[in-house]
């Protein structure tokens, strides 16, 4: 005859869940699995580098002192305009190759990348450092524009977070800097959700 009673050592299991299940796959029987609690399903969602438009100002200021060089340069009298000239030339071209220097350094220093769980910050040009906070850890956002950035439609997102090492991150210079903020503050609530969820399990 069948006994009511369980085996010694055997455990019954909780309501809800099925015997042997894990958290995470009683979490996916509750139909509450995210590929964000999954480190094997972690997604690239956006990527990108600070754009040139970043540094308009630069590049007008360099432009501003061309005309300027060139001005000085026509109305120099005859005996010192080939001087003058080479001054002038000179002055541009320092300008110029500055502000170029300035803007491929930033564009092939920085490389940006947003994942479902992480934030990462790469930078350098033959070597390479990354730098990543956690999404789950990001307390607070900030979008800073210039006048020129709101023209040409760039901004700069500024990242609070509680990671010891990085708990001030920024992305220069990227186009509609509105949409990457959104996506890391719906990813941030969206991890946190689960993560309580999972611990009340």
């Amino acid at each position: 005859m069948a006994s009511d009673s369980q085996q010694p050592g055997s455990q019954q299991p909780e309501r809800g869940e099925r015997p042997g299940l894990s958290p995470d796959a009683a979490l996916r029987q509750r139909g509450g699995h995210s590929p964000e609690l999954d480190p094997d399903a972690e997604e690239d969602l956006w990527q990108g580098r600070t754009s040139w438009k970043h540094f308009t100002d630069l590049i007008l200021v360099a432009g501003g002192w061309s005309l300027a060089a060139a001005f000085v340069w026509f109305q120099a009298s005859p005996k010192t305009s080939a001087a003058i000239g080479w001054v002038a030339f000179g002055v541009s071209a320092l300008g110029w190759f500055y502000v170029l220097g300035r803007i491929l350094f930033a564009m092939l220093n920085y490389r940006y990348r947003l994942t479902t769980q992480r934030i990462f910050i790469e930078k350098g040009i033959l070597g390479r450092t990354i730098d990543q906070t956690e999404l789950i850890r990001v307390d607070d956002l900030r979008i800073h524009k210039s006048f020129l950035n709101r023209v040409m439609g760039l901004g700069t997102v500024e990242i609070f977070s509680t990671d010891a090492s990085d708990r001030r991150v920024l992305i220069l210079g990227i186009e509609n800097p509105e949409e990457l903020a959104d996506s890391v503050r719906e990813r941030m609530r969206r991890l946190r959700q689960r993560s309580l969820f999972v611990e009340s399990l």
